[in-house]
């Protein structure tokens, strides 16, 4: 198993590591292939989060983060965590591949939650600039104010992987996230699926139909 341990905001610690490496062998003993393992610790002001990362050969992914006051109770619930939902899926987990096929490359956004707030303009004021900026397109000697755009803080370009919609439900919790986004096995399309407020999943397609896709959790 390859370890990549990360300390950030605080020394690095010999004991923890081995602690976690301690515990992540209960991980291990869910597969016969060898893993690969990134462990971040952070201390942030007096939260302690430990963050752990599994990629597995069949190119599965695993998830983690608990955060507390004491980072090796952090450690202790993070791989909890992930331990119910490998013991969940471990025959799913087991028994999957990778789909054959081209993935295809999304750009992910980050948008400044201020750059969507609607500036505050007095009445008469909005009143005499959409006045005057009507007359102008009339006269055609201007042009209409452009509008605002979001303001985006930072982009990164992800694969999304080739896999069937119960796979990709699958990585989502496996995950734990309220999203995934992939690329459809069957249709070659990429897809999104997602956790419902009412505990199903939804599956978004290109043509725009949202279509309910499991049953509740």
């Amino acid at each position: 198993m390859q370890t990549h341990f990360v300390f950030r905001q605080m020394e690095s610690s010999t004991a923890l590591r081995g602690y976690a490496e301690e515990r992540l062998e209960k991980i291990k003993r869910y597969f016969a292939e060898p893993l690969r393992v990134s462990c971040t610790f952070t201390v942030d002001k007096v939260m302690h989060i430990a963050a752990f990362d599994v990629t597995l050969r069949n190119g599965l992914q695993l998830h983690a983060q608990e955060s507390t006051e004491n980072m090796y109770s952090s450690v202790d619930m993070a791989l909890a965590k992930m331990e119910r939902q490998v013991r969940r899926y471990k025959a799913r987990i087991k028994h999957h591949k990778s789909s054959e096929g081209r993935s295809a490359k999304v750009r992910l956004g980050v948008i400044a939650a201020e750059s969507m707030v609607d500036q505050i303009v007095e009445e008469e004021d909005a009143a005499a600039e959409a006045a005057a900026t009507v007359a102008a397109l009339n006269n055609g000697n201007g042009h209409a104010k452009p509008e605002s755009r979001p303001v985006i803080i930072r982009q990164t370009e992800v694969t999304t992987e080739r896999m069937t919609v119960d796979g990709a439900i699958m990585q989502m919790n496996l995950l734990h996230k309220q999203f995934y986004v992939f690329t459809n096995a069957g249709s070659g399309e990429i897809n999104v699926v997602y956790v419902r407020e009412d505990g199903n999943y939804g599956l978004i397609e290109p043509n725009g139909t949202e279509a309910e896709a499991a049953a509740a959790t």
